[in-house]
């Protein structure tokens, strides 16, 4: 399997859309960063804050989340900006992209096919493209993160107003969710075998859903309660869930979409028809 996994990862460094994204995952993290600052400083203008609630609404957070999240980012803090990039739902929306330009490739250009006529096991070969695709996420965050963590370097201190245990959490926090996101996102892109139709399910469906979540939390108290549990949110939550002492819900939601996407995904991709 060594070198099914090395092969994979040889096809994901030639992937142009990973770069691509890269790239552009990074610029758009430094102008983030820069437009969080606008925002944080003008936060006393009524209008400015209704603007900054706007955003994180089209993100998908609901207002009393929102609320809650910019409270808990006071300007000039390093930390808080890495938080808030790891945390604001712009890196579902890069990692969609290139996961399913990478899984869909491999059937459009036959070399899923391929692959299995060498003999690999289709767990083998579903295992393999999933850490490639781990690997595809690990650049995408980066690519982001470090174009927003350059940015605010050279405008604040390298401070932190927060523990060394509670970063070392929420890190951990956040990978397992960007771990969970990958197995979600690649059981996509399997079922579809089509990289507009995987880019279309993996955007618009948790946008529906959330839209529908939030409609619901109205009238519906134990609605309220359940968005945590629904991994796009997740996400967007693990500061408040930290200051709750809910973190534990993070590591259980994580865990629990990584289990069923990578078992589901499997067991698809072995009675899948490869052409």
């Amino acid at each position: 399997m060594g070198r099914l996994i090395v092969s994979d990862f040889k096809k994901l460094i030639r992937c142009r859309a990973l770069w691509v994204c890269a790239v552009i995952g990074f610029l758009t993290g430094m102008l983030m960063t820069v437009l969080y600052d606008m925002a944080w400083k003008n936060m006393e203008d009524s209008a400015n804050y209704q603007m900054v609630l706007s955003f994180f609404a089209q993100a998908g957070m609901d207002a009393d989340t929102s609320k809650q999240l910019l409270s808990q980012f006071p300007k000039e803090v390093f930390w808080q900006y890495i938080n808030i990039l790891l945390s604001d739902g712009s890196i579902p929306i890069f990692a969609a992209i290139v996961i399913s330009v990478f899984v869909g490739a491999e059937y459009h250009e036959g070399t899923m096919k391929n692959t299995l006529s060498r003999g690999f096991s289709r767990q083998s070969v579903y295992l393999s493209k999933y850490l490639a695709c781990v690997g595809a996420m690990a650049i995408t965050v980066l690519s982001y993160v470090l174009g927003g963590g350059i940015v605010a370097a050279v405008k604040f201190d390298l401070t932190t107003d927060v523990s060394e245990e509670q970063m070392a959490v929420m890190l951990l926090a956040y990978t397992a969710l960007l771990l969970a996101l990958t197995g979600v996102l690649m059981l996509i892109a399997v079922l579809s075998k089509r990289t507009g139709l995987s880019i279309a399910v993996s955007l618009v469906v948790p946008i529906i859903v959330s839209v529908v979540v939030r409609i619901l939390t109205v009238g519906f108290d134990w609605v309220t309660k359940a968005v945590k549990y629904w991994l796009f949110d997740t996400q967007t939550m693990v500061g408040t869930l930290y200051e709750s002492g809910d973190i534990a819900i993070a590591f259980i939601v994580a865990g629990i979409y990584l289990t069923v996407s990578l078992v589901l995904g499997i067991l698809v991709f072995r009675r899948q028809e490869i052409r």
